[in-house]
């Protein structure tokens, strides 16, 4: 919770969202309120990855993820493979709220590396659903990612010094986002979706502390009973404290543009499997000279496969694999990342 009233600046905002979380979650509220029922979802996964700098910003390449995580230089990639258990639990409350169907989800994540302790980390979320009509609904989301660890990087001084000096690059994600999803046609979801968040640095790279906000809409087809079409797009921009530090010569402000197709097919009773192809283009927006993203932009492009079994009705096996390859136009060569996994769904 310090971290959050931190993150942004405000006590009293922060501890008014968690009281309204307690309130739907524990304590019954006056009015038109109906309670349903409760479910608790767990987890867990086994990954191999090629590049444990890179296992992060790879796993939030979706659309209703972080697609834009903090910044990959050269000097923090290529770290080595490891192997990393993500534990997950989910609590969901379903009840009607002025009549209609509302949900509300808090999930925590994990990150668990087996050599590489210190790259360990967690996620908490809260999502929420309410329907407006059978049609028409609205959704909202909070994420918060403490004390991630990019990697090792290369420490900027205003001055300059023989020998380089790195240090550990610690990032703290906050973002709310939020959606309002139609249906029309039976068969066609149009959802307009937005965010806005911060990532603040850990000295010495509070240059690169960001503040961002999103836009872009998601369209999902059911093409048949078996077959289902995503597709999405993000506009996002990105402002840093570096813009104002030109002796720094590390703006990371940005320009973001995200393409998304996710494709879900029904194999046969039981088995599913799901594609996904994502493409992003970040277009540096510094002006400082001397700053090497000047007129500079990277490229990221990833695909996804993953099997699903159902063994029963509440217990779901998975297995998959993802690859990212990403290249800043400065750099002659780019990094690729190679991630798979065999893992479990089960609820309560």
């Amino acid at each position: 919770m310090k971290e959050i009233v931190k993150s942004f600046g405000n006590k009293a905002k922060a501890y008014s969202i968690l009281l309204i979380v307690l309130k739907l979650f524990i304590v019954p509220l006056p009015g038109d309120l109906t309670w349903a029922k409760w479910e608790v979802q767990g987890e867990g996964n086994l990954y191999g990855t090629e590049d444990v700098a890179l296992f992060s910003a790879t796993r939030r390449l979706t659309k209703d993820q972080d697609p834009t995580q903090p910044v990959i230089d050269a000097e923090v990639a290529e770290q080595g493979a490891d192997a990393v258990l993500e534990p997950v639990l989910q609590i969901n409350k379903y009840f009607s709220l002025f009549g209609r169907d509302t949900s509300l989800k808090v999930r925590g994540q994990g990150f668990i590396f087996m050599d590489n302790s210190r790259f360990n980390h967690g996620t908490l979320g809260v999502r929420g659903q309410h329907e407006f009509t059978q049609d028409t609904k609205f959704q909202f989301r909070y994420y918060f990612a403490p004390n991630l660890l990019v990697g090792e990087n290369e420490v900027r001084t205003p001055e300059e010094h023989e020998e380089e000096e790195f240090a550990d690059e610690i990032v703290t994600t906050n973002f709310f986002a939020a959606g309002l999803v139609q249906r029309f046609l039976e068969d066609y979801v149009l959802r307009v979706y937005g965010r806005y968040g911060t990532r603040r640095y850990k000295e010495p790279f509070q240059q690169r502390n960001t503040d961002f906000w999103t836009i872009g809409p998601h369209f999902l087809w059911h093409a048949s009973e078996r077959v289902q079409l995503t597709l999405g797009y993000h506009y996002e921009r990105g402002l840093a404290d570096g813009r104002n530090q030109p002796a720094l010569q590390d703006d990371v402000s940005y320009i973001n543009h995200f393409l998304t197709s996710e494709l879900e097919i029904e194999l046969k009773k039981h088995w599913d499997l799901e594609l996904a192809l994502h493409y992003e283009l970040n277009n540096w927006t510094t002006q400082i000279p001397g700053d090497h993203r000047k007129g500079q932009h990277e490229d990221v492009i990833q695909g996804d496969i993953e099997l699903l079994h159902e063994v029963s009705e509440d217990v779901t096996i998975t297995a998959g694999f993802q690859g990212q390859y990403r290249k800043e136009s400065f750099e002659l060569e780019g990094f690729r990342n190679l991630d798979g996994w065999v893992g479990a769904k089960w609820k309560f």
